[in-house]
């Protein structure tokens, strides 16, 4: 199941009214939401291609703004639908991540300090050292 020029167009309209061009980003549809941005977002989610045509095909011939506010009031789960492959497509483009300064998941070394020992709050455990009352039968383990 793929969507067409006119579902795309209908979704391109209806995702600018979610995210409008504003303050050097770019609008939705200038972002390609509807084109590569939507193809991405439902490769990876295929499961949401049906309602997502159905959307589009009720909202066909209507006014965006009037279809986002009916959807954000009457059917939350629609609209749900609508903003999650919206907001998707949007921040999969690599000039709204430019914008946004983010490049992507960086590996970070883990820091060999463990955190538990900063500000002294187990040291008073670590003194005291091991305490515990012997289980009758228990098996003793070499200390190391």
């Amino acid at each position: 199941m793929s969507i067409d020029a006119n579902e795309r167009a209908v979704f391109a309209a209806l995702a600018d009214m979610l995210i409008p061009a504003s303050e050097g980003f770019p609008s939705a549809s200038e972002a390609g939401v509807a084109a590569e941005g939507l193809d991405e977002v439902l490769l990876f989610r295929p499961d949401l291609v049906s309602g997502l045509k159905k959307l589009l095909t009720s909202s066909r011939g209507q006014p965006p703004a009037e279809v986002v506010a009916e959807l954000q009031k009457n059917d939350p789960a629609g609209f749900g639908l609508l903003t999650e492959i919206a907001a998707g497509a949007y921040f999969l483009n690599p000039q709204v991540l430019a914008k946004l300064g983010y490049t992507g998941q960086q590996p970070k070394p883990i820091d060999p300090h463990p955190d538990y020992l900063d500000d002294g709050l187990l040291q008073a455990v670590l003194n005291r050292g091991a305490i515990y009352r012997r289980t009758p039968g228990m098996v003793s383990l070499p200390r190391s």
